[in-house]
């Protein structure tokens, strides 16, 4: 019997910082990383990585808002997880 793969991400087009560099700046305090990146068609990973390139501007900080309402909706405090964010 064979042994399951570990699959990834489908794969995603590359990141253009010319042209998502503005987008995911204007985005990425206030929106969940994977919703942004499924809204561009990248992976979270791609912007992560660009975001930790860019890092010491100010937009590559989520505000707290934003990364508790994250956070509730993943379950990170224990319990189940809470009610999906749109």
């Amino acid at each position: 019997m064979k042994d399951k793969q570990y699959e990834e991400e489908p794969a995603g087009r590359r990141l253009r910082k010319a042209v998502d560099g503005p987008e995911i700046e204007k985005w990425f305090a206030t929106t969940p990383t994977a919703v942004l990146a499924r809204r561009m068609g990248l992976k979270a990973k791609q912007i992560d990585n660009y975001v930790y390139r860019e890092n010491p501007e100010l937009w590559a900080r989520k505000d707290t808002a934003t990364l508790s309402q994250i956070n509730s909706s993943n379950g990170r405090k224990g319990g189940r997880p809470r009610k999906k964010i749109n």
